[in-house]
């Protein structure tokens, strides 16, 4: 006899059902929370599939106004330079093109190297450092 007053048997039984229902309760928790993460996730692929259409339009909307902006000021400027002022125009702005990305070109040179994350790459150096020392 057990401490309850039934055989041993009994208490065996009554954990095992125990255990099927707390088995059976978190199996149910999994499912519902798979199909929560289901659910959530189409919601999130047709929102970002929404901000990618729109990033899109808006880079190929920029894209053409800027050729026509382009276009623009290579007209103004050939008319007003007169009989070749077409060959002239044309290599004034590309020359301004060349520039600009010559300029953002050393800008982004001077800024490469940096982490993005300072402090916590800084942080896993000491961790690093620690880890070797304390190595036999």
């Amino acid at each position: 006899m057990s401490d309850n007053g039934q055989p041993p048997e009994a208490d065996s039984a009554g954990i095992v059902r125990q255990l099927k229902v707390f088995l059976a309760s978190c199996a149910q928790y999994a499912s519902a929370r798979m199909r929560l993460a289901s659910i959530e996730g189409r919601e999130a692929a047709g929102e970002a599939g929404k901000v990618i259409i729109l990033a899109g339009a808006v880079i190929v909307a920029g894209a053409f106004g800027w050729l026509f902006l382009c276009l623009g000021i290579v007209f103004l400027l050939a008319k007003a330079m007169g009989e070749y002022g077409w060959v002239w125009a044309t290599l004034i702005v590309g020359a301004a093109h060349l520039a600009t990305a010559f300029v953002l070109g050393m800008i982004l040179k001077a800024r490469g190297g940096r982490p993005f994350f300072p402090l916590t790459t800084a942080e896993f150096q000491k961790d690093r450092e620690w880890l070797e020392k304390e190595k036999p």
